[in-house]
């Protein structure tokens, strides 16, 4: 992942990331408190930790890889808002990556609220020597 300038609680969306990058579902959700809400703009629905869980999965099981790049990252009044590529890795190998938006509150240092604008309508061709290569 590229350098990100620190933020108060910033480390916390770079741990939860990493985590997902890994498929490490249980370090994912140890950057939540349990009582966290992730919502989504393309279906508008607000999940709990447990459901978002089973997307993460689900994701893990439908693509080779996954990871975040080119992340920009600003201190609002209750947390941070991101801007990054969500980069998915097809079973051919390739990395497509969608434009993605997230806003994220904190409690005790733990993510408890994240809103995830995603563009679902397409996906941008990845250059892999400036994407930070495979994982």
């Amino acid at each position: 992942m590229a350098e990100v300038p620190q933020i108060s609680n910033g480390d916390t969306v770079d741990r939860f990331y990493d985590a997902l990058a890994r498929e490490d579902l249980a370090a994912a959700r140890a950057c939540c408190v349990p009582e966290s809400v992730f919502w989504h703009n393309f279906d508008g629905v607000e999940q709990t930790l447990e459901q978002a869980s089973q997307g993460w999965q689900g994701l893990f099981a439908a693509f080779t890889g996954n990871r975040v790049d080119e992340v920009r990252r600003e201190a609002i009044a209750d947390g941070v808002v991101q801007r990054h590529r969500f980069l998915l890795r097809g079973e051919d190998g390739l990395w497509k990556a969608k434009p993605c938006c997230i806003f994220v509150s904190f409690e005790n240092g733990l993510i408890s609220r994240l809103e995830e604008y995603i563009d679902l309508s397409g996906s941008l061709p990845v250059d892999e020597t400036t994407a930070g290569g495979t994982q």
